[in-house]
């Protein structure tokens, strides 16, 4: 049974999860799969994204609930404390990304997560290109089937759903919107389609790794108690991999 909403945004989101469930339950099995053998092999789940997909991009890092060993790879240019504009033109700007990655650790064997609504801009598309010649396998999160047509601003001519090794359709529309007023649309809601979608992946690689008796390497809250001391031991096998955890 569709849950009914009295308010019109809840029912989009309602509307949403139910297409996820629906259109890319397949997709996401395969993306929890990839996830839990990573991290079973002591590999790293790295998070990359732009602008507004910059907070998928965090969602899972440094957060109570999550693993541990994930890396979010953030550049201040593409997540506009430089500027809005900024951020824009270097997102466009093809091979700025790659010199981000080369100040992480990627390894055979990662998991690297792209965010992007458009999938069109170099940024995310670099970030996957780049990602796959060091041996790590890249999952695309964005709206694969309604920019099927657009334009690629790569030189390589690929979407980020065409450059992935998986693609998850975030089902969130092509401007992002849900609603209108009038003629202008508004409220937008793939950064929820994200999150949910993310979310719902790395529980099930958690149920993965609980079937095969392994440890779940998970960040408590730190204002429970031992949350602190819990944590900042898990930190210690994999803070050297991890940027931006000090």
């Amino acid at each position: 049974m569709t849950n009914t909403y009295k308010n019109p945004y809840f029912q989009e989101i309602a509307n949403l999860l139910t297409r996820l469930e629906s259109t890319q339950q397949h997709a996401m099995n395969q993306a929890a799969e990839k996830i839990a053998h990573c991290l079973k092999n002591d590999g790293i789940i790295h998070t990359f994204g732009c602008g507004h997909s910059g907070s998928a991009a965090l969602e899972p890092f440094h957060r109570s609930g999550c693993f541990v060993g994930v890396n979010a790879i953030l550049d201040p240019g593409l997540m506009f404390q430089r500027g809005a504009h900024t951020g824009t033109d270097l997102e466009r700007l093809e091979g700025y990304t790659p010199l981000i990655l080369n100040h992480h650790d990627l390894r055979p064997g990662d998991v690297l997560l792209v965010f992007s609504n458009s999938g069109r801009n170099p940024a995310g598309i670099d970030a996957v290109l780049s990602a796959k010649q060091k041996g790590v396998f890249t999952i695309a999160f964005t709206a694969a089937s309604a920019h099927a047509q657009s334009k690629s601003r790569h030189s390589s001519g690929k979407l980020l759903k065409d450059a992935a090794d998986l693609t998850i359709d975030n089902c969130a529309g092509k401007n992002e919107t849900c609603l209108t007023c009038g003629d202008t649309e508004v409220a937008p809601i793939s950064t929820i389609a994200f999150a949910a979608i993310l979310h719902q992946i790395l529980f099930q690689a958690a149920q993965i790794l609980e079937k095969e008796n392994v440890p779940l390497p998970v960040y408590k809250s730190s204002n429970a108690p031992g949350g602190d001391e819990h944590n900042t031991a898990l930190a210690k096998k994999y803070g050297a991999r991890i940027k931006h955890l000090d």
